[in-house]
C-alpha cells in the first residue's frame, strides 16, 4: 500500500521557472470560507521563494497577531482538497508551535496542549472568480501528512488571494 501511494502521488522534486504558488509571496490573505472567518481571520505569510525546499522557513501571522514559524518538509502532487478528487501541488510545513486560542475562542485542532496543530499544507484552489484561492489544511498528526485523507485532519480553510 505504501509503495502504491508513493507511485500515485509522489514528491515534487523541482519547480519549473514558470511555476509559482500564491503561498510563496509575502502577502495577506482574507478569509474566504466560514471556518477561516471564524477561526483564523486574515492571515499573513512572510513569503518563501524556495518552493519545496525542505528546511526553508517562513512565518504565518493569524488575525489576532499570533505568529508561528513554519518549516517546509517538501511538496507533493496528491489529492489535497477535500471537495475535489483532483490532484494538486501542495507544500507541507511543520509548525514551530501551536498558536493557541485564535478568534472566538477557537483553536486550529483542539486543546493546544493535548491535541496541538503540527502541520499546515498550502495549496491553490480554483474559484469562480479569476484569482485562485489559498487553501490551508491543518493536521495534528506526529508524522507529516501525505494527502487530505491522512490521519488527524483538524480543519480546512480557504482565503482570497486578490
Amino acid at each position: 500500500m505504501t509503495i502504491a501511494a508513493c507511485l500515485v502521488c509522489g514528491p515534487v522534486l523541482a519547480q519549473s521557472a514558470a511555476e509559482h504558488h500564491v503561498w510563496q509571496d509575502k502577502r495577506k490573505f482574507e478569509p474566504y470560507s466560514r471556518t477561516a472567518e471564524s477561526i483564523t481571520g486574515t492571515i499573513r505569510l512572510s513569503g518563501n521563494p524556495d518552493f519545496a525546499a525542505p528546511g526553508s522557513k517562513m512565518t504565518i501571522t493569524f488575525g489576532n497577531g499570533k505568529k508561528v514559524g513554519l518549516t517546509s518538509v517538501g511538496a507533493s502532487w496528491c489529492q489535497w482538497d477535500e471537495t475535489d478528487n483532483k490532484k494538486a501541488t501542495a507544500e507541507t510545513f511543520k509548525l514551530s508551535s501551536d498558536p493557541g486560542i485564535l478568534r472566538n475562542g477557537n483553536t486550529l485542532c483542539g486543546d493546544p496542549k493535548s491535541e496541538p496543530a503540527r502541520y499546515v499544507v498550502f495549496l491553490e484552489r480554483s474559484s469562480y472568480g479569476a484569482s485562485p484561492l489559498l487553501g490551508m489544511a491543518v493536521f495534528g498528526s506526529k508524522d507529516a501528512p501525505h494527502d487530505i485523507n491522512s490521519p488527524n485532519l483538524c480543519g480546512t480553510f480557504s482565503y482570497g488571494t486578490h
